[in-house]
């Protein structure tokens, strides 16, 4: 094309990147050849070329892909990148906090980072991978709530979380304010986020001078079991529970199940309250009162924050995203029960 139009290369290259420094006739000539050929630049090298690919990586680490939580993190992302022409793609890992990084088995995509601008961190994480990160200078951000260090602060750098305590600081008002007193959280207590969920709880019942009933159930990945096996467990050991704060969603499905298989009706004889808000629970009877959690946003300030951290902008980062109480029809006053 250079030689058809009778200039350089790096002329073609001022036209096709509108650099001032070419005559309007040149530029004329070189954009009607190029209208007449059907040339179409390659996208990827020209952003190469300045440093930049608009390409992120979102990846997603130790989580089932189909979880609808990270599927709306994600949907929240992909809308950000949409309205300003960035490209995203998906990728998973799963690894161990004591890996060595670059692990054999960490994608290709992110191993060959020049290939991606940044890395937007979902799903549950560990030190080790952002170590990584920063010393091969490959800008990330990550959705804090789910990185295990081996406490229960949330991470001050380059993190985007909600506020787990303040949620469940609220739900345990709001069931207070129904007139409860015996309120019984149901989680397992070995994950840091649901600390922080049983944390923010044992806040507000202290508050209003009620006694903390946390009943702490290990062993199960699968959430909703996991609330199946709480309920015969809660009604030895808590009988006079009148309100129940699962430590998510699909926790308080298995709950519901089984409360209703011993002959206890929701909300009749007990109030049941979830967290999170995962599009699942829409199918429940009696419709789940719970805490939702902003999960498109979170995606959108990821996205928008390592957009800015990659063309060198000021970030305010952490970012902590308030939650927000959805009253429905799984919670009332309480009824004296046998």
């Amino acid at each position: 094309m250079a030689r058809a139009a009778g200039v350089s290369v790096a002329t073609i290259s001022r036209v096709l990147n509108q650099h001032p420094n070419v005559s309007a006739k040149t530029r004329e000539r070189v954009l009607a050849l190029i209208q007449q050929s059907g040339f179409r630049p390659n996208a990827i090298a020209r952003r190469l070329a300045h440093g930049r690919t608009g390409l992120l990586c979102f990846l997603l680490s130790n989580r089932d892909i189909i979880h609808s939580f990270h599927s709306r993190v994600l949907k929240g992302v992909e809308d950000y990148c949409q309205q300003q022409h960035q490209q995203v793609i998906f990728t998973t890992f799963d690894y161990g906090p004591d890996d060595a990084m670059p692990a054999d088995t960490l994608p290709r995509i992110v191993r060959e980072y020049r290939a991606i601008d940044g890395v937007l961190v979902a799903g549950t994480n560990y030190p080790n991978l952002l170590r990584y990160f920063a010393e091969a200078d490959l800008p990330y951000v990550l959705f804090g709530n789910n990185l295990v260090t081996g406490g229960l602060a949330l991470p001050r750098k380059f993190a985007v979380c909600f506020d787990e305590r303040a949620g469940a600081r609220e739900a345990v008002e709001f069931l207070a304010e129904l007139g409860h007193r015996h309120i019984t959280f149901v989680g397992d207590l070995s994950h840091p986020w649901y600390q922080r969920r049983e944390q923010g709880y044992r806040d507000a019942m202290e508050s209003r001078g009620l006694r903390p009933a946390s009943l702490d159930i290990r062993g199960d990945s699968d959430c909703t079991e996991l609330g199946r096996r709480a309920v015969p467990l809660l009604l030895r050991q808590y009988p006079r529970t009148t309100a129940i704060l699962a430590q998510d969603d699909e926790t308080a499905c298995g709950v519901l199940e089984n409360l209703e298989k011993v002959g206890l009706r929701v909300p009749r004889d007990i109030s049941l309250m979830g967290y999170d808000d995962i599009s699942e629970i829409r199918y429940l009877k009696p419709a789940l009162t719970t805490v939702r959690v902003p999960k498109a946003r979170i995606g959108w300030q990821m996205a928008e924050s390592l957009v800015a951290r990659v063309a060198g902008k000021p970030v305010r980062l952490p970012v902590l995203l308030a939650t927000e109480l959805v009253i429905r029809d799984s919670c009332a006053r309480p009824a004296s029960r046998s």
